[in-house]
């Protein structure tokens, strides 16, 4: 990842594009509280990142959701990086991971959920960026309170 975050010099052109995304698993599901399903989502964005020449300067996680910071993005749409991360990112993880997905109550064959959030920043620095993508994330990782079960029928007097 990029660890600071500076003007591009383009042929013509000479600029700085920062765009905030986030993606949430489909029905919400805590996919990311398995550290092998969070570590081959973030490998993913990375080889993403890097095929389409875009900057990857932030990624974070909760147990249900993806931030991602993105720099240089400039020759895409949000919709076109939003198709890419997504499609390729969930083709292979449910390849991989299918049974741990399946654990955690996502199954068949859509990975995230249809919308996203996304939002075109300004001029930021790298530890404003890191502070918000990393460490806000934080409050999502509580220690999940257990489910009471359900009464059973037999239960009843």
């Amino acid at each position: 990842m990029v660890t600071e975050i500076k003007l591009v010099k383009y042929n013509h052109a000479v600029g700085e594009s920062n765009l905030h995304l986030q993606f949430t698993p489909k029905y919400r599901k805590p996919i990311f509280a398995d550290k092998d399903v969070k570590a081959e989502c973030e490998n993913e964005f990375r080889e993403i990142a890097e095929k389409l020449g875009v900057q990857l300067v932030g990624m974070g996680f909760g147990p249900d959701h993806a931030h991602l910071f993105v720099s240089s993005w400039k020759n895409y749409s949000i919709v076109q990086l939003v198709q890419r991360f997504k499609g390729v990112s969930s083709r292979h993880i449910r390849q991989k991971y299918m049974v741990r997905l399946a654990v955690r109550g996502l199954f068949g064959d859509q990975m995230w959920s249809d919308g996203e959030f996304h939002r075109t920043v300004g001029a930021v620095t790298y530890e404003t960026m890191k502070k918000y993508v990393t460490e806000s994330q934080q409050k999502h990782w509580k220690a999940e309170k257990p489910k009471q079960s359900q009464t059973k029928l037999l239960e009843f007097n």
